[in-house]
Parts: structure tokens; sequence; C-alpha cells
């Protein structure tokens, strides 16, 4: 089985819901999806997906919001998440139910407001909906994922067994780094830095640690830092570092802890970066991705070259089959 572990979608209903928020900031994004669902169908319209399935012999696909219309990135009042977050879990379902479960939905979850239903709303999503985990942005509104108010998210999604699909988003702001916007950078060096960075946070805070049956899917293998540069996390935090930089030592090996993400090898990973993280960390970790519908040509040269690429990285067979769809089917249930 070929299952392509990362994709992104616009529910329709969605679109409509936030559209009806006032505010430049939200209009720029409506007026932006709406460009790209001009150019990229398949963005929202779950046939012509399915189509393009099947041309490429993929048997299924895992679907994510857009990021960029996520619930807790928009500039909502924070009154209206917990509604945004409903109506996007609503047209995942709905996705998923029209594709047959060709596509597989992935569900939203209002961060800002835990307590104030976004735990219930998590337990609707998956319970309810059958929705198979939360996909987040790697910061909600400068607030990085491993912000204290943040902790009963991880320990819910924890306890329902269920993983975490990590996107990055840009900086709440860019004062510090201005020039990083310009010739397009924040996309081909600023998001992987991000990733790398939120994922780096989430094992020094204590999360990876606190919480040891946790599912994390980090999008563009891991930025591609965390698999290239791994010698240099080891080499920064020796036991002695540990104690000076954090104030104590991580009760896991380094390699254990990072080591428990999943890579997905979506956003131009040649054959080479997949070997360099097979090498780092093993085939169990690694996933199929194209992240469709982004991508030159509407992100059909992915869906048809990924999964050679994985073929053609010169590792073993057992390890291609796990990648191309073994992994995914244990992480998400699918049969």
């Amino acid at each position: 089985m070929i299952i392509d572990a990362f994709t992104h979608f616009i529910p329709p209903s969605y679109l409509e819901r936030f559209s009806s928020v006032s505010g430049e900031a939200v209009k720029k994004r409506v007026d932006h999806c709406r460009a790209l669902i001009r150019e990229r169908p398949h963005a929202t319209d779950v046939g012509r997906r399915l189509e393009l399935l099947k041309k490429h012999n993929i048997d299924c696909q895992v679907v994510t919001l857009m990021h960029t219309i996520d619930c807790n990135v928009l500039p909502f009042p924070l009154e209206r998440q917990l509604e945004m977050a409903q109506a996007i879990n609503d047209g995942m379902a709905r996705l998923t139910e029209q594709s047959k479960g060709k596509l597989v939905g992935i569900g939203a979850v209002p961060l800002n407001l835990l307590e104030a239903g976004g735990l219930k709303e998590m337990e609707r999503a998956i319970k309810g909906l059958g929705l198979r985990g939360f996909g987040i942005a790697s910061n909600s509104r400068g607030k990085p994922v491993d912000a204290p108010e943040f902790a009963p998210f991880w320990a819910r999604a924890e306890e329902m067994g269920v993983p975490v699909f990590i996107h990055p988003a840009d900086p709440q702001g860019q004062s510090d780094r201005p020039y990083e916007a310009q010739y397009n950078l924040t996309l081909v060096w600023g998001w992987p830095f991000e990733t790398a960075l939120m994922l780096s946070r989430l094992v020094f805070s204590g999360i990876m640690e606190k919480h040891p049956r946790l599912n994390v899917v980090s999008h563009h293998l891991g930025g591609g830092l965390v698999p290239f540069l791994y010698g240099r996390i080891e080499e920064s935090y020796t036991r002695e570092a540990q104690q000076r930089v954090l104030g104590r030592e991580l009760t896991k090996p380094l390699k254990e802890l990072f080591g428990r993400f999943y890579y997905d090898t979506a956003g131009g990973s040649t054959e080479a970066a997949i070997k360099c993280c097979y090498d780092t960390f093993g085939a169990d970790r690694i996933l199929l991705a194209t992240d469709a519908p982004h991508g030159p040509e509407g992100g059909e040269p992915a869906l048809r070259d990924f999964p050679r690429r994985v073929r053609d990285s010169g590792i073993p067979k057992a390890a291609v089959d796990k990648i191309l769809g073994g992994n995914a089917q244990k992480l998400l249930g699918i049969k």
C-alpha cells in the first residue's frame, strides 16, 4: 500500500465560514485561497483529488488543513477560534466520507481555548467524527508549541493515541530578520528552520520525555535540518552542556528523543536527503508525503516522482515498504 501521509486541503464549508470574519488580514487570506483554488482545483475538489491518486497509483492520502488558514494562526477573535475549529473538523469528516476513506482527515484544535471547549472538541473530532489526528502550526500567534498553556493538548493527544502533525508557520513578526521575507526565503529556509526549532523545543522542554507514547509528525524531513545536522545536535548537548543550558540532564538519550519524531518526504526531498534521514534515524519513522497540492505544476510531479525517489534512495526494500505505506498504516490505523 502507498500512502501519501501529509497533504493539504481547504474544506469549502470552512472557507465560507472564515470568509465571514471581518478584517483586512482575513480578506487577504480568503483572496489567496480562492486564487489557489482557481489554479489548483484539487485544493478543495475531492473528485479531482481522487483522480490524481488513481492516476499515480497512490492508495490513500492523509489530509490536513492548509496551514495558512489554521484557526490558531489567522487573526480571529479568540472567542471564535472554537467555532472555527469545529467547522474545520466537520469539513474534514465530510471529506473522509465523500472519498470513502481514500482521503484520511486530520482535525484541528483551538489551542488558546483548551479549557473553554477545546479539549471537548478534541474528543468530538476523534471519537465523534472519526478523524485520525490533529494538525497544528509550529506557533500560535507567536507562542511556540511547547508553551505551558498548551500542555493539556499534548497530554490529551497522547491519551487518545492519535498523532500530531506540525506544519511550520511564519514567526509572529519579522522585525528581527526582515530580510527573511525577501526573495521568498521564508518558504525555502525560514520554514525548515522553524520546524527544527519546534522539534528541538519539544525535546528540550521535556514534552517528549513526559509523554513517551506521543507521536509527532514533522513536515519536510524535520525541515531537513534535524537529520542532516544531527551530529551537531549531539555535539552541542553533551551531558555537561545539558546541565549548563537546560539546568538538568535529559532522562533519555538524544537519539532516542529525536528518533521518536516522524519525518516525511514532502517539500522536494531528494534521494540523498531520504537516505540521510534513514542513516540517522532508521526506516520506522520516515513517511512518504508529497505536500499536495503545493509544488510545481499543482504538485503532480511530486505525486509521480516521490515514491520513485524513495525506491531509488539506496535503502533496503523492507525499509522502502515501510516508508511508502507501512509506517503510516501503523501510525494511523489504516487498513
